[in-house]
């Protein structure tokens, strides 16, 4: 019997700012029907925080959220993030957050790979599929903004202000709260109904295109035809909105369709390029629920906000296509400015070198599913990546460190202390750093009283870890 289809709305609040590195410390979820009504109880879940990780004290001080907190509540890592994906994978369910493709999806897949879990089946396969609602938000500002309040202004920018709790107030929702899990959950759905009520074909139009294979069937209906963009890349006072034409694709299954920017100067040959933003090229991910839509949805207060019209953007399509086919053909160049990235060594963080064997996503399925104790004990497993030798123990170190030999929890802890002295990634502190930036926290006469009783939890949580680490 196929499930009816629903959207699990959710957000997560984590212990740093990248996601690929920072641990998840909550996670807040609402499941809906398609018209918004809430069908399930909510949940808030939290993530236990191991030996080898120290949170960054900047964001426990945005969230509230310290150790002594998720290890109190939470659950260990693995049955965190099977539980959350759990709820992911049921069938026929879009996942959808606030900026949560950028961030809290690539959080979910870090979490998932590190715990040996297929980190993208969820996305896809029976009925799944996820989605972001935030471009939809700037597509309203600036395409169909009647009916909702868009008059609040990001300080550092002038620009408008995208963030939930400037959007709920200036449009009478309450929020009780903000960066907490599931508060930002209440209010990403107040805030998508809102949308939904005010301007239904909008909402409906994003809803029905927001997977890849929407965005290819729309594209390729008439490849001559002329888009708006909405995405922050674009932000402006005018709006986040900018007239595209598609222009090359990689390959017929790439994700990656490369588009030309109808409001940037046209380069008289590809020669010339030498960044591909700066000469109008813009690479949009169809995997990555981008805003998209026939230019005949500017209407005349459109062109107004936006300050460019549909006609004027129309001929200068006109003119590319009939001038300027060199732009069609970006092989050469794609190869030419392809940026060039450190490689990445520690297995934890090498999420992106390839997918996931079958043969291997099969067996430590089967692996993970049997006696935890028994993990370590049953002679040499053999994958096809190597990688995973060293995923599984350190699995069962940090979620299970209680069936470890004495040999095997010295091997731990020797494990953390090279984390804690010598982090993998330039994204983590060392022990030291950590310490001394939550006692300098502590003796700052410019930290508030509530920012010290934050500060005094984390330095204690480093001195716990510490004489855990570092005790003979």
């Amino acid at each position: 019997m196929n499930r009816a289809k629903s959207i699990l709305w959710y957000d997560l609040e984590t212990f740093g700012l990248n996601p690929h590195v920072d641990r998840i410390a909550q996670a807040g979820y609402i499941r809906t029907d398609l018209e918004l009504n809430i069908i399930e109880e909510p949940d808030v879940i939290y993530n236990r925080l191991t030996d080898d990780y120290l949170p960054q004290p900047e964001s426990c001080l945005v969230t509230g959220i310290t150790p002594d907190v998720v290890n109190s509540r939470g659950m260990r890592e693995y049955e965190f993030i099977s539980k959350l994906n759990s709820e992911f994978t049921r069938e026929n369910t879009t996942v959808c957050g606030y900026n949560n493709i950028n961030f809290d999806d690539e959080a979910v897949r870090s979490t998932l790979y590190r715990n040996l879990m297929d980190p993208f089946e969820r996305e896809s396969k029976k009925g799944r599929t996820r989605w972001d609602i935030i471009n939809l938000v700037r597509a309203a500002r600036d395409l169909r903004p009647e009916g909702i309040c868009f008059d609040k202004k990001n300080e550092e920018t002038g620009f408008t202000s995208f963030r939930l709790t400037d959007l709920t107030e200036e449009n009478g929702i309450e929020q009780v709260g903000a960066h907490d899990a599931l508060v930002d959950v209440y209010a990403t759905i107040a805030i998508a109904r809102l949308i939904k009520t005010k301007q239904p074909r909008l909402y409906s139009y994003a809803y029905t295109h927001r997977t890849k294979y929407d965005i290819w069937n729309l594209i390729e209906e008439d490849r001559s035809k002329v888009f708006l963009s909405t995405m922050p890349l674009f932000a402006s006072e005018r709006g986040n909105t900018h007239p595209l034409m598609p222009i090359w694709r990689t390959s017929e299954n790439s994700s990656d369709i490369y588009f030309f920017d109808l409001l940037s100067p046209i380069p008289s040959s590809l020669d010339e390029i030498a960044d591909l933003r700066e000469s109008g090229i813009i690479k949009i991910q169809t995997n990555r629920c981008p805003f998209l839509c026939p230019i005949s949805v500017l209407d005349k207060n459109a062109e107004k906000r936006l300050g460019f019209t549909k006609d004027e953007i129309l001929k200068k399509a006109s003119d590319i296509k009939r001038n300027c086919r060199y732009l069609f053909d970006l092989s050469s160049l794609i190869e030419r400015t392809k940026p060039e990235y450190e490689e990445e060594t520690d297995p934890d963080y090498t999420i992106y070198e390839s997918f996931m064997d079958r043969d291997d996503k099969e067996k430590l399925k089967s692996i993970m599913s049997g006696d935890k104790e028994r993990i370590l004990r049953m002679g040499e497993y053999h994958f096809k990546s190597e990688k995973y030798h060293k995923m599984l123990w350190r699995t069962v170190a940090r979620n299970w460190p209680e069936v470890l030999t004495e040999k095997e929890k010295m091997q731990w802890k020797s494990f953390c202390a090279t984390r804690l002295l010598q982090p993998s990634s330039k994204y983590s502190k060392t022990l030291d750093l950590y310490l001394r930036e939550c006692r300098e926290g502590l003796e700052s006469v410019e930290r508030s009283a509530s920012e010290k009783v934050i500060f005094k939890k984390l330095y204690d949580w480093g001195l716990e870890v510490k004489e855990r680490i570092f005790s003979s």
